[in-house]
C-alpha cells in the first residue's frame, strides 16, 4: 500500500526542498510530482531521493504528453514512477460536445500506447467538470469511450466527485477496472474553511472517508493525498497522513 501526498498541496510552503521535507517529516514515503518541479530528470530524481522519498506518479499536462513526451519518459525512467496523470484541462480546452470528448479520449489513447511502450501508463484525473452530461453521457464516460484501460486508466478524486454532487463509490464502481490511484481529498463541513477554498485534513470533513478507505484498499493499492489551499500545511499533513495509515494500513 503506497500513501502518497499530490506536492501541488504544498506549492505555498517553501521551496522544493522544503515541500519534501514536509512531506518526509508527515510520515509520507511516497510523492506524487508535478512532472519534474522545472529541474532535470537525474536532478529531480536525486532530490527526492535525498529526502528519502520516492515518486508513486507525476501529473503532467496535456500539452506535455503531445509535445514534450520524451521528458515526461525520461523523468519516470530516472524516478523509477511508472505512472504519468493528466490532471486538469483548462478552461479554454474543454470541449463542448460529446463528440469533442471523444477525440480527446482517443488522443490519450495515442499517448498511452506510447507510454505502454516505455513500460509505463497514463491515467486520468477529475474534477467535477467531467460529470456534467453530453448527449445523455458524462464527459468522463465519453473519454473512456475511446481509450480502453491499458490505454487510459483512472485516478479517482473522490473530494471532486462528492462536490459534484455524486455518491462516491457509485460512481467509481462501473470504471473500478481503470482505477490505478485515489485522490483522498476531503470538503469541510458546511460554513466552515471558507479561506481553503472549503477542502479540509482528511477524515475532518463531510466525505465518508473511513467506509471509502476500507472498501477501496481491495481494488487499488495507491492513494494520494490532496488539499488544494492548506492554511497549515504541516498540520494537515500530518492530520491525513495519520487518518490514512490508520485505515488503510492497520486495516
Amino acid at each position: 500500500m503506497k500513501l502518497s501526498v499530490q506536492l501541488y498541496s504544498l506549492r505555498e510552503a517553501g521551496d522544493l526542498d522544503t515541500q519534501l521535507a514536509m512531506a518526509r517529516a508527515a510520515g509520507f514515503k511516497w510523492v506524487e510530482s508535478v512532472a519534474s518541479h522545472g529541474l532535470p530528470a537525474d536532478e529531480f530524481a536525486a532530490k527526492v531521493a535525498a529526502h528519502g522519498l520516492r515518486v508513486s506518479s507525476m501529473h503532467v499536462s496535456l500539452a506535455m504528453v503531445e509535445h514534450d513526451l520524451q521528458t515526461v519518459i525520461d523523468t519516470c525512467h530516472a524516478t523509477d514512477c511508472r505512472l504519468a496523470i493528466m490532471p486538469w484541462l483548462p478552461m479554454g480546452e474543454r470541449p463542448a460536445t460529446a463528440i469533442g470528448w471523444q477525440a480527446l479520449g482517443a488522443r490519450l489513447a495515442k499517448v498511452g500506447d506510447k507510454l505502454n511502450a516505455e513500460g509505463l501508463r497514463l491515467a486520468y484525473h477529475n474534477h467535477e467538470f467531467e460529470f456534467l452530461h453530453y448527449s445523455g453521457r458524462t464527459a468522463l464516460e465519453w473519454i473512456f469511450s475511446t481509450a480502453n484501460a491499458k490505454q487510459l486508466g483512472w485516478e479517482a478524486d473522490l473530494g471532486w466527485v462528492a462536490r459534484a454532487g455524486l455518491d462516491p463509490m457509485a460512481t467509481v464502481m462501473p470504471h473500478a477496472h481503470r482505477l490505478v490511484s485515489i485522490h483522498t481529498k476531503d470538503i469541510a463541513p458546511p460554513g466552515t474553511a471558507a479561506d481553503e477554498d472549503g477542502w479540509c485534513a482528511l477524515g475532518q470533513g463531510i466525505v465518508p472517508w473511513a467506509a471509502l478507505l476500507a472498501d477501496l484498499q481491495q481494488r487499488v493499492s495507491l492513494f494520494v493525498l490532496e488539499h488544494d489551499k492548506p492554511k497549515d500545511h504541516a498540520a494537515m499533513l500530518k492530520t491525513s497522513f495519520d487518518f490514512m495509515h490508520q485505515h488503510l494500513i492497520a486495516n
